[in-house]
């Protein structure tokens, strides 16, 4: 999975850096064949895909909802605007809107267009995407703006969303099980009784080989649910039901050091995390060209790209999530908070502003863009790969 994951990556204009110059030619080759096959998937969404203006210049994508005449986007990339906003369409229609709602746990803002109206999007509810699933980020022209696949299934990156067992693993152990080193008393292993040295065989039936399976398991899980699980003691099988709790407080990295770690050459989102649920893709999006639909192979629009964490990851708010959003009342913008990883700022929310209308705007030249996009992508590449070289001796 890995290696495929790589390989698309590298496909997708993601170069591997210290590339022979031949060996570039081959991998260009190989993306534009790529991009080629993918486009006709790509255009389902396009037309209800726009490119969010701020400040005269573009600032993020959005999705079209609704009857045509609204737009989902990322909060955070309009929330310190000074002038109106715009959203541009691929056909380079352009409309003037205005900020109506937010959706704060989300990062997501509701605009109304109120001189132009769009394609409304449809999305998809029935199924939902599975780990290795390829997926492609919409752009409003013809082109693509990225594809990956999913990394990590459907999960909740708010802490107290997050289902706590309260173990710490022994990594040196070979299976078969995960053998359990410490217990911690906040959470339920401990009351269940659980031990260091139990090797933890099974979960609800599940078989578990390795800490990344348990972890995929009680990802799919909450606080207050409860699991049953298998484990070795001392020779003998026994099985017991665990009350799952909720992750407890720990000491955080202080955000501006975690947000420098996480970038390490790469401009990330704003804000990045404590999403309600979310769909990791390997997609490299930039975090101007978050907020607009995401689609599988089928053209199915299976949620709306919302974040760059850091340099390898995208993350994605399924559809289902958006779809029960839209049931509810968007907070009003002009009770929203600005984002907290921006506090000090001293710049007032887009909500209200009153300024000249810009005028309509046009993207960037496709050839100086891709181009200026691809030196930056090798320039992190680098990065990673030297990153990489040194953990040896770090550890």
């Amino acid at each position: 999975m890995l290696v495929a994951m790589g390989s698309i990556s590298a496909l997708m204009g993601q170069q591997v850096p210290l590339q022979k110059p031949e060996e570039k030619q081959v991998t260009r080759q190989q993306s534009e064949a790529l991009f080629d096959a993918i486009r006709p998937v790509a255009r389902a969404a396009s037309p209800s895909t726009v490119w969010v203006w701020a400040d005269r210049k573009p600032v993020a994508m959005g999705t079209v909802i609704g009857d045509g005449n609204q737009v989902l986007t990322k909060w955070s990339q309009i929330a310190f605007a000074r002038t109106p906003v715009q959203v541009v369409g691929g056909d380079r229609t352009t409309g003037t809107a205005r900020v109506v709602g937010v959706y704060q746990d989300d990062d997501l803002a509701l605009l109304e267009i109120v001189d132009a109206d769009f394609d409304p999007v449809s999305f998809s509810t029935e199924v939902k995407p599975t780990l290795g699933q390829f997926l492609i980020a919409a752009g409003p022209g013809d082109q693509p703006l990225k594809a990956g696949v999913v990394a990590v299934a459907e999960r909740p990156l708010r802490e107290s969303d997050q289902a706590f067992l309260g173990v710490m693993l022994d990594p040196e152990f070979e299976g078969p099980g995960v053998r359990v080193q410490t217990i911690d008393d906040r959470g339920g292993a401990d009351e269940a009784g659980l031990q260091g040295g139990d090797v933890l065989l099974a979960v609800d039936g599940q078989a578990v080989t390795s800490a990344f399976e348990l972890r995929g398991i009680l990802q799919k899980t909450r606080p207050g649910e409860s699991i049953r699980v298998k484990y070795l003691r001392e020779g003998a099988e026994t099985e017991t039901e665990i009350l799952l709790g909720g992750r407890p407080e720990f000491q955080r990295v202080p955000e501006a050091r975690l947000r420098s770690m996480r970038s390490m050459g790469t401009d990330v989102s704003l804000v990045a995390g404590g999403f309600p649920v979310i769909l990791q893709s390997d997609m490299q999006l930039t975090p101007e060209q978050c907020g607009g639909p995401v689609v599988d192979l089928q053209g199915r629009v299976i949620g709306i790209s919302i974040a760059r964490p850091d340099r390898t990851r995208s993350f994605i708010i399924p559809s289902s999530r958006i779809v029960a959003l839209l049931e509810e009342e968007p907070l009003d913008p002009g009770l929203a908070a600005l984002p907290r990883e921006a506090e000090g700022r001293g710049v007032r929310p887009a909500a209200g502003q009153q300024g000249m209308p810009i005028p309509p705007v046009v993207p960037l030249n496709r050839g100086s863009a891709e181009r200026l996009r691809k030196h930056l992508e090798e320039m992190s590449d680098l990065l990673e790969r030297m990153e990489r070289e040194m953990e040896p001796l770090e550890r």
